[in-house]
């Protein structure tokens, strides 16, 4: 299942977007703009932008401002994985060098605080204070959540409603946000904008645990950086903490050692993994992540049949059945 396909009831929106998305990085230092073309031109899903200019005309918004309003959501996501990767140590992103990687993590902070102003900017012009104040808390929600996640580094008394938590906040906040900031703009009433806040919301918590399963079983080739990079990074993710509810002394021993080492070898993923399996890590979390997107789909069916609410509808397919 490809996205591009999907969204092709939206392809004029989609490809002014990327015009849009390129065209308001300018700066007057050449090096700014040139490392925020390089993290744009770099692709992504452009998923966010997506549920915000589908969500608004669901909502029978007919006006200009989606494509702006979706280029404001996805500088907000890409300045949170710019700051991500420096916390991370991370080294590659969507199968290319990470900007901290690249330039150091100076250079991924700053820019990714440029992409944060170049938001805000988008945000101010359009005028409305209520989408203002939709996304603005979701940075604070998403930068919380962040926070916390750091307290549960390598914390094997982490819990599956601690996990829910961090991805909540870190993942599922802004799509939520991107489909109630559509809604705004559709001007529906309270109840609408709810069921799509509530449709954003469930379709980030699944989309997160589907990245939780890839992490373990896709192919680097497939997933654009290599597997059990969590893991690396001494983050318990569902399919362990549900593995570690069940698994023995030995068992949380290994994965303990593994969590504290420097690096993980081939050999010490493939025992992990073997344990997360021996368990239905992986399984449960995707038995989990399609209950999440069946809440996802139960929130519109308070919209009357059409395009733009098929699509969505195969957006939350794709979630769960991606392979990147």
């Amino acid at each position: 299942m490809d996205l591009r396909e999907i969204c092709l009831p939206i392809q004029r929106e989609a490809e002014e977007l990327e015009r849009f998305l390129t065209d308001k990085l300018a700066s007057r230092v050449p090096f700014v703009q040139s490392v925020a073309s390089y993290v744009i031109q770099n692709g992504g899903k452009r998923l966010r932008p997506i549920l915000t200019v589908l969500s608004a005309k669901l909502a029978g918004y007919k006006g200009s401002a989606a494509v702006p309003l979706g280029t404001a959501v996805e500088y907000m996501h890409t300045a949170s994985l710019l700051h991500d990767d420096v916390i991370d140590n991370a080294q590659l992103r969507r199968g290319r060098a990470s900007i901290n990687n690249k330039w150091g993590n100076h250079v991924s902070v700053l820019v990714g605080d440029f992409f944060y102003c170049r938001a805000m900017d988008l945000l101010v012009q359009s005028g409305d204070l209520r989408i203002l104040k939709v996304l603005t808390d979701v940075i604070t929600t998403t930068t919380e959540g962040e926070i916390f996640e750091i307290t549960k580094s390598n914390d094997l008394a982490t819990t599956e409603k601690d996990y829910l938590q961090i991805i909540t906040s870190k993942t599922a906040a802004l799509m939520a946000g991107a489909c109630q900031a559509g809604a705004i703009l559709g001007n529906v009433s309270e109840e609408f904008e709810h069921a799509l806040r509530k449709f954003g919301l469930n379709l980030g918590i699944a989309f997160q645990l589907q990245d939780d399963i890839l992490d373990y079983i896709a192919t680097e080739e497939e997933f654009g950086k290599k597997h059990g990079t969590d893991l690396n990074e001494g983050k318990l993710t569902l399919p362990l903490i549900l593995a570690l509810k069940k698994c023995s002394e030995e068992e949380l021993r290994i994965v303990k050692d593994t969590l504290i080492s420097d690096s993980i070898d081939p050999a010490v993923f493939s025992r992990i993994l073997a344990i997360i399996n021996r368990y239905d890590g992986i399984r449960e979390t995707g038995r989990l992540a399609k209950d999440y997107i069946d809440k996802a789909k139960d929130s519109l069916s308070l919209f009357r049949p059409s395009l733009e609410r098929d699509t969505l509808l195969s957006i939350a397919d794709y979630v769960v059945l991606r392979k990147n």
